[in-house]
């Protein structure tokens, strides 16, 4: 979808998704209302430049969980409280939004299906239930937050650029998990208490560990599950995972999962017909490309953009043999 401009703020909150609501201007417009969406099935991201100072006024829908973050320049408050870059706000299903800006600012904005965020916080985080169903601003630092923002930011670009590569399933279910997974890590670094816990674990045999971590991490690949979760995953602790891991390949998981994508994303390339290393790497998940084409150039000897312009000329060459048969 092409970004949205809009001349009229009430055409502007109409298209925000998750929350319905009424939009007051309450100063002077200085620029055009702007929005950039993409919907990506469980997730829907949204990022918006107010063209004036406003009030809200909404509720979230029924069956959506949204979240709202702030970005660096703004001056907004939702929930009565003064928002920032270091936070996001988790708003539950069915309640009310209020916010305002003081100046033209910009956001990003959440809209997630609430049984796709309620079966991992379960399964996955261990969040409790009331943890998850109310809402409150989530502060975790700008380190914690900077990810978050630079995975929507790009997933955001890319779309914008090249919409079609979010047409396969792959791709939006990588980018859904990434995101919701993110954003209930948060969560539980921010009160480490709404986690369930156990009482100790059963101690796996290392094959056992092995064999469960390479399933998770190939399904992390094909944008299945999500790199975060593999401690769980493997039902073990991190120190038992890494020394597994350590033992059997002399690097650590999440190395080895680097390590097997750059190799996965390689045989893509190499196979390719016409396409973008754009969309390859979207297929699995990588979303900075820059650092990920440094990578492939250090593991590899050449760019991805090299590779992949080989595998396109071999395949219009086959093709033209083809033709001439």
């Amino acid at each position: 979808m092409p970004l949205l401009s809009f001349t009229d703020f009430e055409a502007y909150a109409d298209a925000l998704a998750g929350v319905d609501g009424l939009m007051r201007v309450t100063g002077p417009v200085g620029r055009a209302w702007t929005l950039d969406i993409l919907d990506a099935g469980d997730v829907t991201a949204m990022l918006g430049v107010d063209g004036a100072p406003a009030l809200y006024n909404g509720l979230s829908q029924p069956g959506r969980y949204v979240v709202h973050i702030s970005l660096p320049g703004s001056d907004a408050f939702m929930q009565g409280s003064a928002t920032a870059d270091d936070q996001f706000v988790w708003f539950a299903p069915g309640v009310e939004v209020h916010g305002f800006t003081r100046r033209q600012s910009q956001f990003l904005a959440l809209d997630m299906d609430a049984a796709a965020v309620v079966q991992r916080a379960r399964e996955v985080a261990g969040l409790f239930d009331d943890h998850i169903d109310r809402t409150y601003a989530v502060n975790v630092g700008r380190a914690e937050m900077a990810p978050i923002i630079t995975l929507v930011t790009r997933a955001l670009a890319i779309h914008r650029q090249s919409p079609s590569v979010f047409d396969e399933p792959s791709v939006r279910r990588s980018f859904s998990g990434q995101v919701i997974h993110a954003l209930l890590r948060c969560m539980v670094l921010a009160n480490p208490e709404a986690v369930r816990r156990t009482r100790g674990r059963p101690t796996l045999p290392r094959n056992e560990i092995i064999r469960l971590s390479l399933d998770h991490i190939h399904k992390s690949i094909r944008g299945e599950a999500v790199i975060g979760d593999l401690v769980l995953s493997a039902g073990t602790s991190q120190r038992s995972l890494s020394r597994a891991f350590d033992e059997v390949f002399g690097m650590g998981p999440h190395q080895y999962f680097m390590l097997e994508r750059l190799h996965v994303i390689r045989k893509a390339l190499r196979e390719a017909t016409p396409g973008t290393v754009t969309s390859v790497c979207a297929r699995y998940g990588v979303w900075d490309q820059g650092r990920f084409a440094g990578m492939y150039h250090r593991t590899f000897g050449l760019h991805p953009s090299m590779e992949l312009a080989a595998a396109l000329e071999s395949w219009r060459a086959n093709t033209t043999a083809r033709d001439k048969r």
